[in-house]
């Protein structure tokens, strides 16, 4: 017990000194970014909850839009998605990618919520080789491998979705508004990521994990080392943090320019032996190398827990494992870890307040305690986070 109050206090005073020393020059950073993308005119210092200094929203999101690749889910998984976003007073265009044919039940469930599906049409790549040995032997992960989407089959099918999401756009002529490309399997909303009040937008923005998780990681170090010759893992890169490739945000325009970006670098990329990976998580790679290497006009970072989305990835995966392998030490099994709830966790928070994540309702929050707009990457909690979660915040879940 002396050890997990230990462990309490220093969580507390981390999240204090993180605050302090780290976010208030973050929010800094992104108020004169954003008078540099307002061409010079100059903020009228609104603060926005969540952090943001910035214009805010004052008209709400009917002409916004909110766009995913979203195939092969469970019923589940889509209420958690639009639904949330529904509930959070959303109003604009919701555009999700899916493979044909639907079940009738989310088919039912795209018109009640006013989704627009749009059908994939897989077919064979035009590139790599495949053996008649490893055909035979072909896993999931190879098969996706050989898989594209039409018309795009000159690339990976999960690149795909940047040139398909751009096509979809250009042809929604009500998408007027600010646009959310995003993930959807582990994305929900808390809040309207477009209503009046939100930040307003302008330009492109790309969001930051957290500031411990850089671009010396492999997924991003490797594929740049080789593909261009740069090395994120030398010490003039240090403070450059991951970007994550699952969310940005930007004006009609900004995003179709940012979308034609990905897409132009992952041709050149696929014409390149020397950028051709076995793996499907590289356009995160392109993501951080296009936007670090200063090809994305008009763009700003956000800081995590200070934007429109709070990415909570690796907080989640730290705070797992760590969970884990506390109780393992205590005699337990992961499978037996996994079913004790995180220390702190009362009747309506699933994990303790000195972790600093949450509100008294159980909703995820931004670094100033305001509840986060558009929550990616939750499922990193893992099961603690499944079982404990109840109150307010479950009820605000659609089963």
């Amino acid at each position: 017990m002396k050890q997990l109050s230990l462990c309490l206090l220093i969580a507390n005073l981390f999240v204090f000194l993180y605050y302090i020393l780290y976010a208030a020059n973050a929010r800094e950073a992104i108020s004169l970014e954003h008078i540099t993308s307002n061409n010079g005119n100059e903020n009228t210092n609104n603060k926005a909850e969540g952090t943001y200094l910035g214009q805010l929203r004052k008209e709400g999101s009917k002409y916004a839009t909110v766009m995913a690749m979203a195939s092969g889910y469970e019923l589940k998984v889509y209420k958690r998605f639009v639904g949330t976003l529904r509930k959070s007073g959303f109003e604009g265009n919701i555009i999700l990618g899916v493979k044909e044919p639907l079940n009738p039940e989310i088919e039912q469930y795209f018109k009640e919520q006013n989704v627009t599906p749009k059908y994939l049409k897989l077919v064979d790549c035009s590139f790599g080789t495949w053996s008649e040995e490893e055909m035979k032997n072909i896993d999931v992960h190879k098969k996706e491998l050989k898989t594209c989407a039409h018309p795009y089959n000159d690339i990976k099918l999960r690149w795909s979705r940047f040139p398909l999401l751009r096509d979809w756009l250009l042809e929604c002529e009500s998408c007027t508004g600010p646009v959310l490309v995003t993930d959807a399997r582990d994305v929900f909303f808390q809040r309207d990521p477009f209503g009046i009040g939100a930040p307003e937008v302008t330009g492109l923005q790309v969001f930051q994990e957290h500031y411990t998780q850089t671009t010396a990681h492999w997924l991003v170090q490797w594929p740049i080392k080789d593909c261009k010759g740069i090395d994120y893992a030398e010490p003039k890169y240090a403070s450059q943090t991951m970007l994550c490739s699952g969310t940005t945000i930007g004006t009609r325009d900004a995003m179709i320019s940012y979308l034609n970006e990905m897409h132009q670098e992952m041709k050149l990329w696929m014409k390149d032996p020397k950028c051709w990976f076995n793996t499907n998580g590289d356009d995160q790679s392109i993501h951080n190398y296009l936007y670090y290497s200063n090809k994305l006009s008009n763009t700003v970072s956000i800081p995590n827990r200070m934007g429109i989305v709070n990415t909570i990835g690796v907080q989640g995966d730290f705070i797992l494992r760590d969970h884990i392998k506390e109780w393992k030490e205590k005699g337990l099994d992961e499978s037996q870890a996994n079913e004790k709830p995180y220390f702190g966790a009362s009747e309506n928070r699933w994990i303790g307040n000195g972790f600093g994540l949450i509100d008294d309702e159980g909703f995820f929050v931004d670094l100033d305690g305001s509840r986060s707009r558009v929550v990616h990457q939750f499922d990193r909690f893992g099961l603690p986070f499944d079982n404990a979660i109840q109150g307010p915040f479950r009820d605000f879940i659609p089963e």
